[in-house]
């Protein structure tokens, strides 16, 4: 991935021209197919993942439904949950258009950040702030959804 497309990412907006060339260099390409399915929920994602091209929907299963709980774009990402916390993957991605995506596995993300450690403070600040913010997202929609507002009791006069 070229540094300029980069510097457009979010979370290495703030990385010198250096620290982006030695990001780009562990980044691996790969090309999804319209339709086809990048990561299922419930499996043990390996890696970060970057969108260059194409449009991905993030679904969850809700008892036998799945629902949609995103549409990302280039310059998204996703996969940031399991870099700081791994476990399965809390949702399914699914190429809804040809994507080409950049990734890289969390064990050289977590080398790059330990060996650039001023870049990995701007990376990891930059992620929380952007995990932050689908956190509002998240908790609006569902207080909208879900959650009705509270009717204080009445009480009959005796």
């Amino acid at each position: 991935m070229e540094i300029e497309s980069l510097r457009k990412i979010s979370f290495l907006r703030d990385l010198t021209d250096d620290e982006l060339k030695s990001f780009a260099a562990l980044l691996e390409t790969r090309d999804f197919e319209q339709g086809e399915l990048i990561l299922a929920e419930g499996t043990a994602p390996t890696a970060f993942h970057i969108i260059r091209e194409g449009t991905v929907h993030v679904r969850r299963k809700a008892n036998t439904r799945d629902m949609l709980l995103a549409r990302l774009g280039p310059g998204a990402f996703f996969g940031e949950i399991n870099l700081f916390d791994p476990g399965v993957a809390t949702a399914s991605i699914y190429a809804m258009k040809k994507c080409r995506m950049s990734t890289i596995p969390y064990d050289r993300f977590h080398a790059f950040m330990d060996e650039h450690t001023h870049a990995g403070y701007r990376i990891v600040s930059a992620l929380l702030t952007e995990m932050s913010r689908r956190m509002r997202s998240t908790n609006e929609r569902l207080a909208n959804a879900v959650l009705r507002p509270v009717v204080p009791e009445t009480t009959t006069p005796h």
